[in-house]
């Protein structure tokens, strides 16, 4: 192991928080941590709202350098022609489906939900009911549940023939129970006025570019397979609606990613996955706070990139308190002001807080950082001397459309809501 790799593997001992008022430090520091996580082995999984170019180019150069250019696999809904599919829902428990599924509607105390107790109990019992059966469903699936009755009742009497005395059929007649009309059938108009604003949601993510994307009953990327596999994964996840809800997509891959992290944890795991999120904005702190946890830190090391202390508060006063204080390690860069080094030095150790940190915060270059490291001494380094895993340029790479799997008419959900898979 060179110097260059040894310098990066000493933040690697657990979860690190990423604070670069300017950017390029920390674009370097990530890109070349992926190269060494890559060049070692490892899996790889980013998270941002839109591909980054330099990290792309990262995980294709180094991988290919290392003979796993065919780990890669990349999700870009804004590019569908050369995404692989992804299916969030499809693997992630029903009450965080239903929880996350409903933030989907935007500003609800102007418009759509009326009692979100019900909406999401009967959102739970459907994905509880589809698990239990084991019928692949989609996010287009879900928006049409919701708003044909039809499609309802005919999963119920499904369950009543596969599992009559289950939980979740219980549970589902019990949810259908509250958009009975007065004649006991099920209410076209009682599913509307709850779920109008949600079924326009989830059908906009299974149509169109992005339904390319993560309308698949056989999606290639299954976070708990690819990472078990040591795949390098880029999720590349958008802003979808507006206001507190459009960061939820992500909040939905994190819960994925977390159940991924809990289905592979009894596995042998010599070097821990690396999960990199390039924008702390589409994290809150419930979300994250299930990936930050110490006992995952075997498994995931996760890096959370912000460009400063105070846009974490902005997003939430939860989500940077959360990050600061299970952030095993955290990384200053830079500091744009006096202000930014008065409150990087309330971060040092006491012994290290002094005069002396302080003017050297003030000359550090764009590349150049100060971490903070539980269990380590202060670790002045330069982003620079990460990236000298390869100074050989290959040939451009274009990425090319993965094979679809194409799904038989009736082979999933569509049985019972009449969409279309890809």
């Amino acid at each position: 192991m060179n110097n260059a790799h040894a310098k990066v593997d000493h933040l690697r001992g657990g979860h690190t928080l990423l604070v670069d008022e300017r950017g390029d430090g920390q674009e370097l520091l990530i890109a070349g941590t992926i190269r060494a996580q890559i060049a070692a082995g490892g899996a790889v999984v980013i998270v941002g709202p839109s591909i980054n170019d330099a990290l792309l180019e990262a995980m294709i150069e180094s991988s290919q350098l290392v003979g796993r250019g065919s780990d890669i696999m990349v999700v870009n809904p804004a590019k569908p022609a050369t995404s692989h599919t992804y299916n969030p829902v499809l693997h992630t428990a029903p009450a965080k489906v239903a929880s996350h599924v409903l933030n989907f509607i935007a500003d609800q105390e102007a418009e759509g939900i009326q009692n979100p107790l019900i909406t999401g109990a009967l959102l739970e019992a459907i994905v509880s009911s589809l698990q239990l059966l084991g019928v692949p469903y989609s996010f287009l699936d879900l928006g049409m549940f919701v708003m044909k009755p039809d499609a309802i009742t005919a999963l119920a009497d499904h369950m009543t023939i596969e599992h009559p005395s289950s939980s979740e059929l219980q549970a589902l007649t019990q949810a259908i129970g509250a958009f009975h009309d007065t004649e006991g059938g099920l209410s076209s108009d009682l599913l509307k006025e709850q779920f109008s604003g949600l079924a326009g949601s989830m059908c906009m993510m299974g149509s169109g570019r992005a339904g390319e994307v993560f309308n698949s009953y056989k999606p290639d990327v299954v976070l708990h397979e690819a990472l078990s596999a040591g795949k390098i994964i880029y999720l590349a996840i958008p802003y979808v609606g507006r206001g507190s809800a459009a960061a939820n997509l992500r909040r939905i891959v994190i819960s994925n990613l977390s159940e991924a992290m809990d289905r592979i944890s009894a596995l042998p795991c010599s070097i821990p996955a690396l999960a990199v999120f390039t924008d702390a904005g589409g994290c809150n702190a419930p979300a994250i706070e299930q990936l930050l946890s110490a006992e995952k830190e075997p498994i995931m090391n996760v890096w959370v990139s912000a460009g400063s202390l105070d846009d974490l508060g902005r997003e939430s006063l939860d989500l940077r308190e959360t990050c600061i204080s299970k952030a095993r390690s955290i990384v200053f860069f830079k500091p744009a002001s006096l202000k930014s080094v008065d409150l990087y030095l309330k971060f040092l150790p006491q012994e290290d807080a002094n005069q002396e940190a302080r003017d050297r915060l003030l000359v550090l270059s764009s590349s150049e950082f100060v971490a903070v490291s539980a269990g380590h001494p202060l670790h002045w380094g330069d982003a620079r001397t990460a990236m000298t895993l390869s100074s050989v340029r290959g040939a451009p790479v274009i990425l090319e459309r993965p094979v679809r799997h194409y799904h038989a008419p009736l082979s999933g959900a569509d049985k019972f809501t009449q969409t279309m898979p890809v």
